[in-house]
């Protein structure tokens, strides 16, 4: 079991395989004492993980939500206060998040507001929360008009990722993590030349491989993200905005479909494409290394399973979506985080509108091509 030591609230992020049936000897070895403890998950996960925790959990002590985006709403945030107060939950107890990162961030938020603060740990199943959405404390639900609108940063004291995990998930969601995997990429050479040079097999496969290539990869992404976000927990300094990469026009486009057509990584994949052929529009990018961003993006993504819903959407009704996007300043000017080149992300700003519709357009015209070809 690897462990990194990460920000001030979270004792340890524990990297480990098979070890999740272990968790209250985990949870004491971290010096974690609690009254009571509760699992947040859905029912599907449940029955397909529950005998990873052997009779360790008490059925009475596990909450269910709804899967997908529609479980980050009001309904379901005061649902969760009911449910602690019925089970006389305080601020000695430990809440548990399982699942990916819509749990994640619907109970991380429960917890940051629920009697001002209690403690919570994730345990995220799915290779994008692995990846990205476990880490870093963002916690929120969505808005009608957007996404992640109304949130905070809250840390969980502790993450556990076990791989095992990953052995189960289907293509979907294997898609959805290496959407997050290509933007670490983007912003970490070291992770794209190793996409670069490793075949595809060996680290994207049905069943996902669970093996050297696989963990470094998973390794590598948690290490790019923790040394982004210490430098910036609660992104006053601009610093932990580049991991925004892609997610401008990636929240657009879910929202305009009202989130039900395009999963997160999907609509990340399509952002990426989107605010990439941006950078190089505007001239931030070279021809080459969008060339190279484009090239990564085809090795590992079947473009062909992605809807073409966004084909028959007016770019004018996307970028209309963008402005009310939380990363731009006063919701009057674009903003977005942009590569100058792969390993160095940056934030630019004063972006106009024709800009933003070009780039929309340019990914329609890109992810058509793939279609028909």
């Amino acid at each position: 079991m690897k462990l990194l030591t990460t920000l001030k609230e979270t004792k340890k992020i524990c990297v480990c395989f098979e070890k999740v049936r272990f968790i209250k000897k985990i949870l004491s070895q971290q010096k974690i004492k609690y009254s009571k403890f509760l699992i947040v998950t859905h029912k599907k996960l449940w029955k397909i993980y529950r005998h990873m925790f052997g009779d360790q959990i008490d059925k009475k002590r596990i909450i269910f939500v709804p899967e997908g985006e529609k479980c980050k709403s009001f309904v379901w945030l005061q649902y969760l206060y009911e449910k602690f107060l019925q089970h006389k939950i305080d601020r000695q107890s430990l809440i548990i998040s399982l699942g990916g990162g819509v749990v994640g961030d619907l109970v991380g938020f429960a917890c940051a507001t629920y009697m001002r603060g209690i403690r919570y740990c994730q345990i995220p199943t799915t290779l994008l929360a692995m990846v990205d959405a476990s880490i870093g404390g963002k916690t929120a639900v969505n808005l009608a008009c957007g996404k992640n609108l109304i949130g905070s940063f809250y840390q969980p004291i502790l993450i556990i990722i076990d791989l095992n995990f990953l052995k189960t998930l289907p293509q979907q969601e294997i898609r959805n993590g290496f959407a997050e995997i290509i933007k670490y990429s983007i912003i970490n050479k070291e992770i794209f030349d190793f996409l670069e040079n490793v075949d595809k097999e060996k680290i994207y496969s049905i069943p996902f491989p669970i093996n050297k290539f696989t963990q470094k990869l998973i390794f590598l992404c948690i290490k790019t993200k923790l040394k982004v976000v210490q430098q910036d927990e609660k992104e006053t300094k601009g610093v932990r905005e580049i991991l925004n990469l892609g997610h401008t026009i990636a929240h657009a486009i879910e929202s305009v479909t009202n989130y039900k057509i395009y999963s997160h990584g999907e609509a990340v994949i399509l952002g990426l494409i989107s605010e990439s052929y941006l950078a190089k529009k505007i001239g931030f990018l070279k021809e080459n290394e969008f060339c190279k961003i484009k090239t990564i993006i085809e090795k590992f993504v079947d473009i062909k399973d992605i809807n073409p819903k966004i084909l028959k959407i007016k770019p004018k009704n996307i970028s209309g979506l963008v402005k009310f996007d939380k990363k731009t300043l006063q919701q009057k000017i674009y903003r977005f985080a942009l590569p100058k080149r792969i390993g160095e992300v940056k934030i630019v700003g004063n972006i106009k509108h024709s800009l933003v519709i070009d780039s929309i357009k340019f990914l329609q015209k890109w992810l058509l091509e793939k279609i028909e070809s």
